[in-house]
């Protein structure tokens, strides 16, 4: 199982959830958030639980920051391996950059899930 941890406090993770589940054709993709039970129990790697990040759990391989990202896209069939190119520090420092900041780039409530939403939800 293909399992998305994503920050359920965020506004741009949610829309990222959003976008991810329309994306997702194939039925391939779940998610929890980063605080849930699922998080607890498939993120037993306690360095992986302190992750304040996006976590691809893709069978029992982990990615994190712009490689989660990236392996999220590629199995949604988009061709974004060039981005592998850009170095990885790069890469992980944009996306801190924005993830410290994410908080700040909007000030509105979640909406309500969605019906297909709350079926891909794990917990």
């Amino acid at each position: 199982m293909n399992i998305v941890f994503f920050d359920d406090d965020c506004l741009i993770c949610n829309g990222a959830v959003r976008l991810l589940i329309r994306l997702d054709q194939a039925d391939q993709l779940h998610f929890a958030a980063l605080k849930s039970e699922t998080a607890q129990r498939k993120l037993a790697n306690k360095a992986l639980q302190s992750i304040d990040s996006v976590i691809y759990l893709r069978e029992d391989e982990a990615f994190i920051y712009s490689e989660a990202v990236i392996e999220i896209l590629l199995d949604l069939g988009f061709n974004v391996r060039f981005l592998k190119v850009v170095p990885t520090t790069i890469r992980d420092s944009l996306y801190k950059l924005v993830a410290r900041n994410r908080h700040h780039f909007t000030r509105q409530a979640c909406p309500l899930p969605t019906a297909a939403m709350r079926k891909k939800m794990l917990d």
